[in-house]
């Protein structure tokens, strides 16, 4: 029996969100888990599996998923009862794909395979079941039985594992056609059924909405073939708006030297500047002493040519939006020979109005100081981000550059001080050098280079510092020596490439007999918590080591997490909380939590994950591979926190580098991350950090935990601490 045209209006819009839900969760799940994760070949149950960041984004998409076509089976009356019956048990089972999470990314489940299975041969076989000998077009044997054959025969070839290395395309394809049928039946009924979208009004409301995109993708293209420019003394730059998504509130300063990226809290179009070298730059560099500061706008005059420029676009978009009215209103009145009717007019005006005032009002709110939230340079422009000194001598090699390059980077340096300087403070209390998994490779010459240019007064170390677990290994490659040579303390947890065995600490006594390092897990019980500038920092050791099985680490986390949360009860919360893995840290209560592992940058939260700062160490670099070449590794990356006076994170930068072996680093990719956005602890007025000082380190006693819980509500308070003072050069008290 046929359902009303409130239920077919239904199945329609659930089955379009249903495929929306589907493509668009595996594409926001992947965008988190970031460069790691390999979309041709992984799965999309990888997505959602319990070892894997942002997990909730993917079994959302699935839950959504199987719901949505719960809804449209229920909606489409038109439809023989098996085949709606057969497409609700597919979405059913689609919710147990949820339900059911693999283990890891790597790792297989038969119950989450077979409730895979099951959701793919239903939704394969629903459209044969619901076909009929008379009704609408799209459910007739004739269209509907071919279209099962076709979705078996796409579900059969997932089976037949054809080539691995594609598999997680190949699942794509197969799921997006499961998907697509449902909505392509519920609008074939829906057409059949000589249904119109709502009442007059209504179609003319919706009119005038199709109207105001129509007339902004116009506004979009025409700043886009007839760009607006914007002048200072030094350079010319065109200025278009950009109508991709992906770059809502975004602006982009494209050179061929890298881009200057800055993100903005708001919905409005992404900007698009194009730079140049206007002649008259060739009068100041003739000038004796020239310098970077002698090429740099000042703020007012940076003021204007944005002000200038911004007028000039919304001009030209209204143009645009305007063109494209004149011609709909023209055109229907040219085709119909007649005055056009006083509602396609009164519609033309209210969109073109509409669309030209909601762009110029967005743009406004949203390039605004205040909203800007990243800051970042790529390529060349990426060395410049947060002070001129990153690498030795830039202002003396900018000046035998081109002048193409040192205006580049004057402008680079005005918009990071434009946009920026919000986050930045003078006198900063700790300055926070982040590393992880450098897995052997002894690039602490490199890291020195980064201490000294950057102000760092503390390394952080999240582990797998060597590749075996062995001291052997850590002695041969210097990387001993290398730390001692730092000159500032440097905080280190255990990875789960530092020790061989669950009971092996040879690599954390040898750390300990080094003067400036303080291991926040000692060998032993008991913990230790370092304060720097006022700055508290505690953390763990990985429980794994090298040799493991390599399965199920998330499970092996919890009780680690659960034993330091069990110490530190009754205690201020740390500002800083370190980990090796990401399960490990996550849900801890801190202002900032910090691991590695996955060797890939990450930011979730108040969880910062830190890339390798050796590209995966030697052996990554050097692994002959297939027709005489070598492997690279990951891009090499490290970040700096900045803590503010107030105790907080006042700012996040990212570096990410390449080149480490030829010991030529070249930074290709700066980001810099408002603190605000990472940790939103609120200010706490009895509290002031202050820079300078000996890290003080405390030693908090392990409280035992109940093995039948992992339930911190359970977990008894720890005993009171003491403390004692350590500099660089003086050893941490030793650890019973």
């Amino acid at each position: 029996m046929a359902r009303p045209a409130g239920h077919l209006r239904t199945a329609v819009v659930s089955a379009a969100l249903t495929l929306t839900a589907l493509v668009g969760g595996w594409t926001w799940a992947a965008g988190l888990v970031g460069p790691g994760f390999d979309p041709l070949r992984e799965s999309i149950s990888a997505l959602a599996s319990l070892e894997t960041p942002h997990r909730w984004v993917m079994t959302s998409a699935l839950v959504a998923t199987g719901l949505g076509h719960c809804l449209t089976a229920w909606c489409l009356g038109a439809a023989r009862p098996a085949g709606r019956i057969a497409l609700a048990l597919g979405g059913l089972a689609t919710l147990g794909v949820a339900a059911l999470p693999l283990p890891s990314r790597t790792e297989s489940s038969a119950a989450h395979t077979a409730v895979a299975t099951a959701s793919f041969v239903l939704l394969a076989l629903w459209p044969a079941l619901a076909a009929r000998r008379q009704g609408p077009e799209v459910l007739r044997r004739r269209v509907a039985w071919p279209a099962s054959v076709v979705l078996l025969a796409a579900v059969a070839s997932l089976g037949l594992g054809l080539d691995a290395t594609f598999f997680g395309a190949h699942e794509r394809l197969v799921a997006v056609l499961t998907a697509l049928w449902p909505f392509v039946t519920a609008v074939g009924v829906w057409w059949s059924a000589g249904h119109r979208v709502g009442s007059r009004r209504v179609r003319q409301g919706l009119g005038t909405v199709a109207l105001v995109g129509a007339f902004t993708i116009a506004g979009l293209a025409t700043t886009t073939l007839l760009p607006a420019t914007a002048e200072t003394r030094s350079y010319r730059a065109t200025v278009s708006l950009d109508a991709s998504p992906s770059r809502v509130g975004e602006l982009v300063a494209e050179t061929t030297f890298g881009d200057v990226e800055l993100s903005f809290s708001g919905l409005a179009p992404g900007v698009r500047a194009v730079p140049q070298v206007r002649s008259s730059i060739t009068d100041v560099l003739a000038r004796p002493n020239v310098s970077l500061a002698t090429l740099r706008p000042g703020p007012e005059e940076l003021n204007s040519a944005i002000r200038g420029v911004a007028v000039e676009v919304v001009v030209r978009f209204a143009a645009g939006a305007l063109l494209l009215a004149l011609l709909l209103v023209g055109g229907w009145a040219l085709a119909r020979r007649r005055p056009p009717p006083r509602s396609l007019v009164v519609a033309a005006t209210v969109a073109w109005t509409v669309a030209t005032l909601g762009t110029a009002a967005s743009m406004y709110t949203t390039y605004q100081p205040s909203r800007q939230t990243t800051w970042r340079a790529t390529e060349v422009l990426g060395t410049f981000q947060q002070n001129q000194g990153l690498l030795d001598d830039v202002e003396s090699r900018a000046s035998q550059a081109t002048p193409y390059v040192r205006n580049l980077l004057a402008l680079s340096t005005a918009l990071q001080q434009k946009y920026a300087a919000d986050s930045l403070e003078s006198a900063p209390a700790l300055r926070i050098l982040f590393v992880s998994d450098l897995h052997g490779g002894n690039q602490y010459a490199l890291m020195r280079s980064v201490i000294e240019s950057e102000s760092i007064d503390l390394v952080v170390d999240s582990g797998d510092l060597v590749n075996f677990g062995t001291v052997a290994e850590g002695e041969a490659a210097g990387m001993f020596e290398g730390i001692r040579s730092l000159g500032v303390p440097y905080v280190f947890v255990r990875g789960n490439h530092d020790a061989t065995s669950a009971t092996d600490t040879a690599l954390l006594r040898r750390m300990d007999r080094i003067p400036n390092v303080v291991l926040l897990e000692p060998p032993g019980d008991d913990y230790q918590e370092v304060t720097v500038g006022g700055v508290t920092i505690a953390g763990f050791n990985d429980p794994r080591w090298f040799g493991d099985s390599g399965t199920g680490s998330r499970a092996k986390q919890l009780p680690a997490r659960d034993a330091f949360r069990a110490a530190f009860t009754g205690r201020p919360a740390p500002d800083v909380v370190v980990g090796h893995e990401p399960w490990a840290v996550a849900g801890l209560d801190a202002g900032v939590l910090l691991n590695g592992h996955m060797h890939s940058t990450d930011l979730e939260g108040n969880r910062i994950q830190a890339g390798t700062f050796t590209g995966g160490g030697p052996l990554s670099h050097f692994i002959g591979a297939e027709g005489g070449e070598e492997l690279v590794g990951q891009p090499s990356a490290f970040d700096v926190l900045t803590f503010g006076t107030d105790c907080r994170l006042s700012s996040l930068t990212r570096y990410r580098f390449r080149d480490v072996i030829e010991g030529r680093p070249a930074y290709d990719d700066v980001s810099l991350v408002n603190g605000d956005r990472v940790d939103t602890r609120p200010v706490d007025p009895t509290r002031t950090c202050e820079p300078g000082g000996a890290p003080q380190v405390v030693r908090v006693p392990a409280t035992p935990v109940p093995t039948t819980s992992t339930d911190p509500s359970v977990t008894p308070s720890s005993s009171p601490a003491s403390t004692t003072s350590a500099s660089p050069s003086a050893t941490p008290s030793p650890t019973p």
